[in-house]
C-alpha cells in the first residue's frame, strides 16, 4: 500500500470519526456518512418529540384508555394528569382535588432545584434574600435557603391554577421556639372548594447540600367550616406564616382552624420524594396507594407502583438511635429485642436511618419494617415531628397501604386531635406486624406511667 493510500483511508476514517461526534453533540448539524443514517436519526427525533404518546392518550369518546399500539408493554404508562381525569371523572366529586397537579407541576421545580443547588444556589449566597441567616453555619443557611425557594415554588404553582389566592397574614405569636418553627408550611384552599390542605414544602431540607433524599408532604381535608367560622380559633397564634385562600369569605385564621382535624377525617394524602428519582406517591382515600415516578426525559410523572401495599412484616427498623439514651426502657428493650433476634421472628433487624423521614418511610413502605421516632428526655419531650403535616399525612398513606401507626401511648395516630398545627408528637409507623409486636413494650410503658401518676 502507498503512502498515498494510506493517508486516504486514514482521512476516510478520520471523517465517519468526526460524524459520529457531531451527531452526538449536535444531531442537526451532524455530518453523516450516508442517507440510511439520516433516516435513523430523523426517526429517533420525531419518536422524541411524539414520546408523550406512548404512554397515555385518551380516546375519541373522553374516556382515558391506554394506547396500547404495537410498543413494548414496558412503555404502556399512565401519566398523573390522565389518571386524575379519569378518576375525576368516575367520581365527579373529586374534581376540587384537581390542585393535585398544581402539587404535581411545583414537585417538579422544586426537583429541579434540589438536584442543582449545590451547583446554582452556592452557601453562602445573598442573591436570594436570605441575608438574616447566619452564612457562618452552613447547614442552616441551606436548609433555610432551600425551604424559602420550595415554599415560593409551591404557592406560585397553587395560584398558577387561577383558583387560588396568595395571602400573607400579619406576624402571630407562637408557644414554640424559632428552632421548633417550621417557616414553611403552606395552608392552601381553592376558591368554591369543600377541600383544604396542608403542605410541608421540602422534608429534610437539611439533607440537600449533601446530596440526600428530601420530599414533599402533604394532606387535604374537607372544609368543615363552609360558613366562615372557626371551631375554637385554637389554630389563630400558631405562627404559620404561609396560607393560600380562595373565595371572598375565607381567612387566614378559618383556615388554620379547619386543617386542626383527626387524620383520620383526610380525604387525600402523599409525599414526593426526590432523590436517583422523583417518586410521588399518594392516596386518595379509598384503600390504594399509587406512586408516580417523574420521566426525566418527558419530564411527565407515569404510574409505575399500581396499588401499593407494605409488607406486612420486615427486618428493618428505622429511628435516630443517638437519641436512645433518653427514650423510655420499654423502647430500648424493644429495640434489643430487634437487634438480637430475641423478637417474633428471631431474626436479628437491620438498621437504616437517612434522617429524612420521606426517604425512611419510603423505603419502609416498600420493604416493610418500622419508623419510629420517640420522646427522649434530653432534647424532644414530644418526639422531633409535627403532627399535622409530618406524621399525620404519612400515617395515612401507610394505614391506607396496610400499615399501622400509633404514638408512643399506643393511640392510633389517625385518631389524635391536634391542638395546635406545629404540635409535636412521637411516632410509629410501619408494617401490621411490627407495629403490633411494638405495642405490647407500648403497654408496658403506658402502664408504668399510670403507676408513677397514681
Amino acid at each position: 500500500m502507498t503512502t498515498l493510500q494510506r493517508i486516504l483511508q486514514l482521512g476516510g476514517c478520520l471523517l465517519v470519526c468526526s460524524s459520529y461526534v457531531c451527531a452526538f453533540t449536535n444531531p442537526r448539524r451532524a455530518l453523516l456518512p450516508n442517507k440510511h443514517h439520516q433516516i435513523v436519526l430523523g426517526a429517533s427525533q420525531e419518536k422524541e418529540i411524539t414520546r408523550d404518546t406512548t404512554y397515555y392518550s385518551p380516546s375519541k369518546g373522553g374516556s382515558a384508555t391506554p394506547n396500547t399500539g404495537s410498543l413494548p408493554a414496558v412503555e404502556q404508562r399512565i401519566t398523573l394528569t390522565r389518571f386524575l381525569n379519569s378518576k375525576v371523572k368516575k367520581n365527579p366529586e373529586l374534581r376540587d382535588l384537581e390542585f393535585l397537579l398544581s402539587i404535581q407541576m411545583a414537585c417538579k421545580t422544586i426537583s429541579n432545584l434540589v438536584n442543582r443547588c449545590g451547583l446554582v444556589y452556592a452557601s453562602g449566597s445573598d442573591d436570594y434574600g436570605l441575608k438574616q441567616y447566619p452564612p457562618e453555619d452552613g447547614r442552616f443557611y441551606s436548609m433555610k435557603r432551600l425551604d424559602q425557594l420550595s415554599t415560593n415554588v409551591l404557592k406560585n404553582a397553587l395560584r398558577f391554577t387561577g383558583k387560588c389566592e396568595v395571602v400573607t397574614p400579619a406576624p402571630q405569636s407562637d408557644a414554640e421556639t424559632p428552632a421548633q418553627h417550621q417557616p414553611g408550611v403552606l395552608v392552601a384552599s381553592a376558591y368554591d372548594s369543600k377541600f383544604v390542605a396542608i403542605l410541608d414544602p421540602l422534608d429534610g431540607s437539611g439533607n440537600a447540600d449533601a446530596a440526600i433524599c428530601t420530599g414533599t408532604i402533604f394532606g387535604v381535608f374537607e372544609n368543615k367550616n363552609e360558613d366562615g367560622e372557626g371551631e375554637d380559633g385554637a389554630g389563630s397564634d400558631d405562627g404559620v406564616d404561609n396560607v393560600v385562600i380562595g373565595g371572598s369569605d375565607s381567612s387566614p385564621d378559618v383556615l388554620l382552624d379547619t386543617v386542626l382535624q383527626k387524620a383520620s377525617n383526610m380525604r387525600a394524602a402523599g409525599y414526593c420524594l426526590y432523590s436517583s428519582a422523583t417518586v410521588l406517591v399518594f392516596t386518595l382515600g379509598e384503600g390504594c396507594v399509587y406512586g408516580f415516578t417523574l420521566d426525566p426525559q418527558t419530564k411527565e410523572f407515569v404510574l409505575t407502583h399500581n396499588n401499593l401495599t407494605i409488607p406486612q412484616r420486615g427486618n428493618v427498623y428505622s429511628c435516630n438511635e443517638a437519641n436512645s439514651e433518653g427514650w423510655a426502657d420499654d423502647i430500648r428493650d424493644y429495640l434489643k429485642a430487634l437487634k438480637t433476634g430475641d423478637n417474633q421472628t428471631k431474626r436479628r433487624y437491620a438498621h437504616r436511618y437517612v434522617g429524612s423521614m420521606v426517604g425512611d418511610i419510603h423505603r419502609t413502605l416498600l420493604y416493610g419494617g418500622i419508623f419510629m421516632y420517640p420522646s427522649d428526655t434530653e432534647d424532644h419531650p414530644q418526639g422531633n415531628l409535627q403532627l399535622l403535616y409530618k406524621s399525620a399525612p404519612i400515617a395515612f398513606v401507610v394505614s391506607q397501604a396496610g400499615g399501622k401507626s400509633v404514638d408512643e401511648t399506643g393511640t392510633n395516630l389517625l385518631d389524635i386531635q391536634p391542638e395546635r398545627v406545629h404540635q409535636k408528637s412521637p411516632c410509629f409507623i410501619g408494617s401490621s406486624d411490627d407495629v403490633d409486636e411494638l405495642q405490647q413494650y407500648l403497654n408496658k410503658l403506658k402502664e408504668k406511667v399510670g403507676d408513677k401518676e397514681e
